[in-house]
C-alpha cells in the first residue's frame, strides 16, 4: 500500500472517503467493496482519510477519544488490500472548503476518481453539505459514479463508533469484537514504573498509550500482549492503586510466563474480558491473594477464548 500526502496520480481510481474512526466492520465492508470494484474495472483502489479527526479542528470539546492510533489504523487498512491511502491534514482552512471544490480539485483532478463508494451517512465539505445525493449530482457533471452503502447490523444493532465507545466505557470489552471484528487494543510504549509489582511477586510492565484512547473503567482485565511478533497472555490493571494510597492513574500489565526487560519497547495491549473492578484491600497480603486469583481467572478466560477461536477456524476458516 502506498501512502500519499497531497500528491497526484495518473491512474483512474475507485475511492472511498471518511474518517474511518476505529475501522470497524461497517467501514471494512465499504473498503472491501471499493477494493472489489477497483479490481473489476482494473483501476486503483484508494482510501481518502483525514488527520486529525475533523472534530478536533471544528469543535475540539466534542472530539471523540480514539479507538485506534494512527499506526493501528494504517495497518488495518493496509491488510484490507487498498492500493493507496491518501491522508489529508484537516485544518481550519480545509474545514472551510465547499464540497464542490474538494471533490473537483482534490479528487477528480489529483486522483482521477471514476467511482466513489461511501456510507449513507457520509458528509464532506463546509458545514457537511456534501451528502451522497449531492455527490451523485456532481458526478454527472464531472464524470464519476457514486455508490451509497447502507449501514449494516450485527445482532440487530447498527455498527457504529459511538456504540463501540459506549461498550468500552461500560467495561463490556468482550462485546466490542462483534463490532470491530477484533478486540479493542491499545498501542503502547513500556515506561518506567515504581516496580511495586515485582516486589509483590507479579512483575508488571507500566504502559503509556500512544493515542488519546477511550478507556474502559478502572479494574482488572484478561488481555493479550503483542510484542515483537509474538503474542502472550496477560492480566492488566487500570487504576490508581488504592491499596497503596496512590492517586496517579496507571496501566500495568502482568505478562504470563514472561521474564524479559522490555523497557522502552512498543507493544499492543488487547482487551479480552473484564475480571473485576478496582478494589482497595486492607492488607498487602489480601491484595497478593487476589492477584493470584486474577491470574488463575485470566488463564481460564484465555484458554476458553483460544478454544472458541480454534473451533471458529475449524468450521469457518
Amino acid at each position: 500500500m502506498e501512502i500519499y500526502y497531497n500528491q497526484t496520480r495518473n491512474r483512474p481510481t475507485v475511492m472511498t472517503l471518511g474518517t474511518f474512526d476505529g475501522v470497524h466492520l461497517g467501514h471494512q465492508h465499504i473498503i472491501n467493496l471499493a477494493v472489489k470494484r477497483a479490481k473489476e474495472l482494473d483501476y486503483d483502489s484508494s482510501l481518502f482519510t483525514f488527520f486529525p479527526h475533523p472534530l478536533q479542528t471544528i469543535s475540539p470539546d466534542k472530539a471523540p477519544k480514539a479507538l485506534t492510533s494512527w499506526s493501528q489504523k494504517r495497518n488495518i487498512i493496509q491488510n484490507l488490500g487498498i492500493n493507496q491511502l491518501i491522508v489529508q491534514k484537516f485544518d481550519e482552512d480545509f474545514s472551510q472548503m465547499p464540497y464542490q471544490i474538494f471533490i473537483e480539485d482534490y479528487l477528480v483532478k489529483r486522483f482521477k476518481v471514476k467511482e466513489i463508494i461511501v456510507g449513507e451517512d457520509f458528509r464532506c465539505g463546509y458545514r457537511a453539505q456534501g451528502t451522497p445525493a449531492k455527490l451523485k449530482e456532481l458526478g454527472k457533471e464531472l464524470g464519476f459514479e457514486v455508490q451509497s452503502v447502507p449501514s449494516i447490523k450485527i445482532n440487530n444493532q447498527d455498527i457504529g463508533s459511538t456504540y463501540i465507545r459506549n461498550l468500552i466505557l461500560d467495561g463490556k470489552v468482550s462485546k466490542v469484537k462483534e463490532q470491530l471484528g477484533r478486540n479493542f487494543s491499545l498501542d503502547c510504549k513500556v515506561v518506567k514504573g515504581d516496580q511495586r509489582g515485582r516486589k509483590l511477586g507479579f512483575p508488571t510492565a507500566n504502559l503509556e498509550p500512544l493515542a488519546d484512547y477511550v478507556l474502559p473503567p478502572l479494574g482488572v482485565y484478561a488481555c493479550r500482549v503483542k510484542l515483537a511478533d509474538k503474542i502472550y497472555g496477560g492480566a492488566v490493571h487500570l487504576g490508581v492503586l488504592p491499596t497503596f494510597d496512590k492517586n496517579k492513574f496507571s496501566i500495568e500489565v502482568y505478562i504470563l510466563d514472561f521474564n524479559q526487560n522490555i523497557y522502552g519497547q512498543r507493544l499492543e495491549l488487547e482487551f479480552v474480558e473484564r475480571i473485576r473492578p478496582e478494589e482497595r484491600f486492607p492488607t498487602v497480603e489480601g491484595l497478593i491473594d487476589r492477584m493470584k486469583e486474577d491470574v488463575r481467572v485470566t488463564r481460564e478466560i484465555l484458554s476458553n477464548t483460544d478454544q472458541q477461536l480454534e473451533n471458529f477456524n475449524k468450521y469457518y476458516g
